[in-house]
């Protein structure tokens, strides 16, 4: 009878998983072909397409002034989220102290984490908008749009690495009569240094994206650049700027792996299956 109930409590969290995948499933086909997502995949259409890439995209313009152009504008975007994400991650810091449940009470944390949530709900290219309408045209304002989404997107994830932190340790230190900010100099910080910097690694690395996009209305980097290819029909600039980005893109994401793995536990055991 206890082996039937063991094997009942196993059983019920995968069959409620199945279920609900069904019926994500059946919503999503179901969205696919009441919105006729299908016509896109016609014959004319992908032929429309195939002869759009074929006579305006290629070959790529690798003309020395359009590389220039390109090499700065990539140079600025990388400036454009360096920046925004050191400044984002000194104001993401403190409030996701303040955030988190286990170290200050409600009254504290349920302010903080509505901040948080409502500077996380403003997409990055409105916050560079916005900024590009107070402060100007230029790459101050895309790095003030990164610092300020990094702040609530960083925020949200380091406090909830904080609530996820053991309590023992923090309750030994009050047991001894140490403040919070010594708990958090010396039990919350060093417990969940390693996952804070992958996360700041990985920020760093959704700004080059994003700094990439915020340039289209005007916050600088090469999403400007790709704006006025895109407003002159110069494709073949455009599709040039695209494999500058991809390479940076896929150079960033190695640097970042290995990063990454230099901080790993070097007690841990890779798991082959």
């Amino acid at each position: 009878m206890i082996l039937n109930k063991s094997y009942q409590s196993i059983r019920l969290p995968k069959m409620s998983f199945f279920s609900l995948f069904v019926i994500l499933s059946f919503l999503t086909f179901w969205s696919l072909f009441n919105l006729n997502y299908l016509r896109f995949f016609s014959r004319i259409s992908i032929a429309g397409t195939l002869e759009l890439i074929s006579n305006y995209f290629f070959p790529p313009n690798f003309d020395p002034k359009v590389r220039k152009s390109i090499e700065f504008a990539l140079l600025e975007t990388l400036q454009i989220a360096l920046i925004g994400t050191y400044f984002g991650i000194f104001c993401s810091l403190p409030l996701s102290i303040l955030s988190a449940n286990s170290l200050t009470p409600k009254f504290v944390h349920i302010p903080f984490r509505f901040i948080l949530s409502a500077i996380r709900t403003v997409p990055s290219l409105i916050w560079a908008l916005l900024f590009v309408i107070t402060f100007g045209l230029g790459p101050h304002s895309g790095i003030l749009a990164i610092t300020v989404y990094t702040t609530g997107f960083l925020g949200k994830l380091q406090y909830e690495t904080f609530e996820g932190l053991p309590s023992d340790s923090i309750q030994a230190l009050k047991a001894l009569g140490a403040g919070k900010i010594q708990i958090v100099r010396y039990v919350v910080l060093p417990e969940s240094g390693n996952s804070l910097i992958s996360q700041i690694i990985f920020m760093f690395e959704y700004n080059v994206r994003a700094s990439s996009i915020i340039g289209f209305v005007g916050a600088g980097g090469i999403g400007f650049l790709l704006q006025l290819y895109i407003a002159y029909f110069h494709f073949s600039a455009m599709l040039t700027a695209l494999i500058y980005l991809l390479v940076v893109v896929v150079i960033i994401d190695f640097l970042g792996s290995k990063l990454r793995a230099s901080f790993q536990d070097p007690s841990y055991d890779v798991l082959n299956i």
